[in-house]
């Protein structure tokens, strides 16, 4: 399979924020080439959960609709706390910034979960780029991808404004 052009991933603004003050503005992000799920393919799945138009949209509505149960803003929140804590366990930020992400995270309103989505031109990060493993994937046939590191400069982004 030949590379992709682009590569997309939906993130939070409060996740956003927490990489760009917090972890040099790196971002560890999960990634799919493509865009949408609304195109059927035989070579292709496209799982609703990971695909960012669909992350996006649903994570807009909770917003919008100021969801204080949804499990999307939870999730978010958790890995959060969880990225934070595996960046203070490799030294990467101390044990006050910790604190200080786990009490944003915590204290952090719907609003702050608005959808963003990340656009990633693939030959710049080209030698950064993991397959996610099958067992990890949404589907076992889907294109996902991992990027630990993403630095700022290798992306572009775009508040999510519509459903």
């Amino acid at each position: 399979m030949s590379d992709p052009l682009i590569l997309y991933s939906a993130n939070t603004l409060l996740a956003y924020r927490i990489n760009q003050v917090y972890y040099g503005e790196r971002h560890f992000v999960w990634c799919n080439p493509y865009f949408s799920a609304s195109v059927s393919s035989i070579d292709v799945q496209f799982p609703p959960s990971s695909t960012p138009s669909e992350i996006c949209r649903n994570l807009f509505g909770d917003v919008s609709q100021q969801d204080l149960h949804s499990g999307r803003i939870q999730s978010n929140r958790d890995g959060i706390r969880n990225g934070a804590s595996l960046k203070r366990s490799k030294g990467e930020i101390t044990e006050e910034q910790l604190k200080e992400i786990e009490q944003i995270a915590s204290a952090a309103s719907v609003a702050d979960f608005r959808p963003l989505l990340y656009v990633i031109p693939f030959h710049l990060i080209a030698g950064q780029v993991k397959p996610v493993p099958s067992a990890d994937r949404a589907h076992p046939f889907s294109r996902e991808y991992i990027i630990e590191n993403l630095q700022r400069s290798s992306f572009d982004v775009l508040e999510w404004l519509w459903r």
